[in-house]
């Protein structure tokens, strides 16, 4: 396939990335890093709202579209509202779907924040990407209500993999 690979993320509205990706007849696969049960830390207690040391379901992927590294995603969401999905087959799955299909779950609202950053060498090595290359970093919150994160996420990806489209009306 010579089509460039790239998902379009509109600013305006929650899509996951799977489905961009199957709507644009992507192939794609989802290798598990790494997941466990944890304590929350600081940073991972303030932006669910939650005590320090509650256990957290920690789960990080690497994204392979057309058979090239696109994005690593680390999500962090609390074990309770989730007890048991480190038992579900999580590798090559859409999480939002598990959580779906699963627990009940619809995100209803994301909230994100997007900015360039140096790749870590870990980044690097899994993006096949120099050492300290100019990579796009994205983190933020899912909300199944208005209330309370559900989820905390941070994804690392190759700049080109998404192009971001906004549209204001006034």
């Amino acid at each position: 396939m010579n089509e460039e690979v790239f998902v379009t993320r509109q600013l305006d509205q929650f899509e996951s990335i799977t489905q961009a990706l199957e709507a644009r007849g992507f192939h794609y696969t989802y290798p598990i890093l790494n997941q466990s049960v944890i304590e929350a830390n600081k940073l991972i207690s303030e932006q669910l709202q939650i005590p320090i040391a509650t256990r957290i379901f920690s789960y990080k992927k690497l994204r392979i579209v057309e058979g090239k590294p696109r994005s690593i995603e680390q999500v962090y969401i609390e074990y309770e509202k989730v007890r048991g999905i480190e038992a579900l087959p999580l590798e090559n799955r859409s999480l939002y779907r598990v959580l779906r299909e699963q627990f009940g779950y619809d995100i209803r609202r994301n909230e994100e924040e997007i900015r360039i950053v140096h790749a870590s060498e870990e980044e690097a090595r899994l993006l096949h990407v120099a050492e300290d290359a100019e990579i796009l970093m994205s983190t933020g919150l899912t909300y199944l209500d208005s209330v309370k994160p559900f989820e905390y996420f941070q994804i690392v990806a190759i700049p080109s993999f998404f192009k971001f489209r906004s549209v204001t009306t006034v």
